[in-house]
Parts: structure tokens; C-alpha cells; sequence
């Protein structure tokens, strides 16, 4: 099996047409059930177990929970006619200080799903202006357009929803 290439070495093209525009929304859409089905059948022992100090399915899960402000925020940052996007903290510090493995695995979720449909809604509201409207990715050092940036949190997504399914496999 070839290994993932880590986020933090991944490149980027945001050369699509704004017509992917609702293929972007339905993948947004689809973290939440996508995780649900993954984890389906383990017990708490099970999403909290860590490998190597990597994180636990429930610490990735409240990763990308953590990071719906960020997202959040950077719609604002379009809206506000920013140059540059704010910054992500590549530490990840809210994520480990968070002890995702001492709550329930179904809260986790259910604050991820509320605010993943937050930031879908407010994707669906924004006028084709503002959806096509750019500004500086700090890390990528790109220009990217507000649905670039939907895109990104769909890859980013798929990133992480692969290391649980590695995780959960070697619990086999």
C-alpha cells in the first residue's frame, strides 16, 4: 500500500470552473454520514485507542470540528475583502488540549454536524460574487477564490476520514 502524502506536503491547483461549484457542497454535505457509517460498530475503547502518539478516531474527529471556526472565519474574511486569509494554527493546539477521547463519541459528532451545517448554509447563501472573490492562502502562498477554499476543506476532509479508516483497520 503506498502511504498517504501528509497534509502539510500537499499541492494545490484551484483551476476548476465555478460550475464544480455544487459538487464541492454535496462532498461538504457528506463528511458527517461518511464518518457515521466509518465508525459504525466500535465501541468507546476502540475510537479513543492511539497508535505511535497519533491521534484517536475521536481526536480527529474533534479535529475537524475544531476547525469549522477556522473555515468560518475565513468566509468572513472573504466577505471582508481581506488580502490574505487567516492563518490556521498548523500546531493544532485547541485539538490536543480538547480530550476528545474523555466525551462521547456521538457529542463530537453532533457539535461537528451542527457546525458543518453552519458553514454549508452560509456557502449557500453567498452571492457568485463572493464565491468567486480571492484572497492569499497564507501556508500555500495561492490565490484562491472562496469556492477554492470550500474545495480545500473537502480534501482536507477526505484527508483525515482516510486516517480514521487506516486507524480503524489496524484495530482489526
Amino acid at each position: 500500500m503506498i502511504d498517504q502524502t501528509l497534509w502539510i506536503e500537499r499541492k494545490f491547483n484551484f483551476d476548476f470552473p465555478d460550475g464544480m461549484f455544487p459538487v464541492i457542497l454535496e462532498r461538504l454535505c457528506g463528511a458527517v454520514p461518511r464518518i457515521k457509517e466509518l465508525i459504525s460498530g466500535l465501541n468507546d475503547e476502540q475510537l479513543s485507542a492511539k497508535k505511535n502518539d497519533k491521534w484517536s478516531i475521536k481526536e480527529v474527529i474533534g479535529h475537524l470540528y475544531d476547525l469549522e471556526n477556522l473555515h468560518d472565519g475565513r468566509i468572513d474574511d472573504f466577505t471582508e475583502g481581506k488580502e490574505i486569509l487567516r492563518a490556521a494554527d498548523m500546531k493544532n493546539v485547541k485539538t490536543t488540549e480538547a480530550n476528545y477521547n474523555s466525551e462521547p463519541v456521538e457529542e463530537i459528532i453532533i457539535l461537528f454536524n451542527e457546525s458543518r451545517n453552519k458553514f454549508i448554509e452560509r456557502l449557500e447563501n453567498a452571492s457568485a460574487e463572493l464565491l468567486i472573490k480571492s484572497a492569499l492562502h497564507p501556508r500555500l502562498q495561492k490565490q484562491m477564490r472562496l469556492i477554492d477554499m470550500a474545495f480545500f476543506v473537502c480534501e482536507h476532509d477526505d484527508y483525515e476520514i482516510t486516517k480514521m479508516r487506516a486507524i480503524k483497520k489496524s484495530l482489526q
